[in-house]
């Protein structure tokens, strides 16, 4: 004997789900671009090597920098570390409530885009 059991959602529900799961994965794409240029800024650290302390405009970078007697170690390590944090902070944001964590994570996503275009004119 078999049994089947037939579920009915309403055009209603269905549009409710695709706006729901449209908009995570709007917010998991702004995180990956958040995380992406921070990975980025990171990766250019590391390319400029001892010539950091001259482009480093962070003064709490050039703090950790110099701190460190040149090596870059211990500032990306403190940039990956704040980057994870802010990461599930917003996540966790995201959780509680999706209207002000799309706010938190635009201005982030502005933040992160002027801070590509200044490595970027930076750099060349």
């Amino acid at each position: 004997m078999c049994t089947a059991t037939f579920t009915t959602r309403t055009l209603d529900e269905r549009k409710s789900e695709l706006r729901r799961s449209f908009e995570s994965l709007v917010f998991a794409v702004a995180m990956l671009f958040v995380g992406a240029v921070s990975v980025y800024d990171g990766y250019l650290v590391v390319r400029t090597g001892d010539e950091i302390r001259h482009f480093e405009k962070n003064p709490v970078g050039l703090f950790l920098i110099e701190h460190n007697h040149g090596d870059p170690t211990v500032f990306l390590m403190a940039k990956a570390a704040g980057t994870l944090v802010v990461l599930a902070a917003l996540t966790m944001l995201y959780q509680r409530s999706q209207r002000i964590a799309f706010s938190v994570a635009s201005a982030l996503i502005l933040f992160q885009a002027g801070l590509l275009v200044f490595l970027e004119r930076a750099g060349g």
